[in-house]
């Protein structure tokens, strides 16, 4: 189970960096095609729920939020500084919706189904 452990760690620093490079980078558009800036927004903040449950399945689902809301403030802080891209409430909006919409969906398929709440909990040991 360590094994397991270390790749849900792995994976959820790996989506962490692809968020800051693209946050960050003036062009992310040359790396990742865009059709809808908010829903890209909203379902890689609700992955990222995700990853973060897996990575840390005993912090508490305030915790996990607060991370990685605070997160995708810090980068929407960062494109302040970036030109050409800006600082948006409404990015902060759909990957705050995003996280909230993914731990709520994890919390409820941990308290609803075993077999989820045990692979859940398999990075536990």
């Amino acid at each position: 189970m360590i094994i397991w452990r270390s790749l849900c760690l792995v994976q959820f620093f790996i989506l962490l960096t692809i968020f800051l490079f693209l946050g960050l980078t003036p062009a992310p558009e040359i790396y990742v095609p865009v059709f809808n800036d908010k829903l890209m927004h909203f379902s890689g903040y609700f992955v990222a729920a995700f990853s973060i449950s897996f990575a840390y399945p005993r912090s508490a689902f305030w915790q996990r939020a607060i991370f990685l809301i605070l997160f995708s403030i810090g980068i929407e802080i960062g494109q302040h500084f970036m030109p050409p891209r800006t600082f948006d409430l409404f990015d902060i909006c759909a990957n705050s919706g995003g996280v909230l919409t993914g731990l709520t969906l994890i919390a409820i398929l941990e308290k609803e189904l075993l077999w989820f709440k045990k692979f859940l909990h398999l990075s536990k040991q």
